[in-house]
C-alpha cells in the first residue's frame, strides 16, 4: 500500500499525544490496536463512525514510518481490508493534524 492512511483522533487525546511524544489513544488499550482508513475508505468510516460524535483531529500518517506496527486486516462488515496500527503512533509518522467537523 502506498499513500498516507488516516484516523480520527479526539482533540484531547491528540493533546496528549503531543507532549508524549506518541500517540495512544484508550482503544489501543482496549482493541490492541488503533483504526485507520484508507483514502477511498474515509467517507465510509465517516459515516458509520463519527456522525454526531463531535470534532475529531484527522490524523494523516505515513505508511512506510509505521511498518511493523501496521497491519491490513480483513473486517467482514465492511467486506474491506482496514489498517491497523499495533503499537503507539510516533509523532514523526504524523505527516499532518488537522481540525476535522464529521458533521460539516
Amino acid at each position: 500500500m502506498s499513500g498516507p492512511i488516516f484516523h480520527f483522533a479526539a482533540p484531547a487525546d491528540w493533546q496528549g499525544a503531543r507532549a508524549r511524544g506518541e500517540y495512544a489513544p484508550p482503544a489501543l488499550t482496549v482493541e490492541g490496536f488503533i483504526h485507520a482508513a484508507t483514502a477511498d475508505q474515509v467517507a465510509g468510516v465517516v459515516a458509520r463512525h463519527l456522525r454526531g460524535g463531535g470534532p475529531r483531529v484527522r490524523l494523516t500518517l505515513d505508511v512506510e514510518a509505521l511498518r511493523p506496527l501496521l497491519v491490513f486486516e480483513w473486517s467482514e462488515a465492511s467486506r474491506d481490508l482496514y489498517p491497523h496500527v499495533f503499537g503507539p503512533i510516533p509523532l514523526a509518522a504524523v505527516l499532518a493534524a488537522d481540525p476535522f467537523d464529521p458533521d460539516a
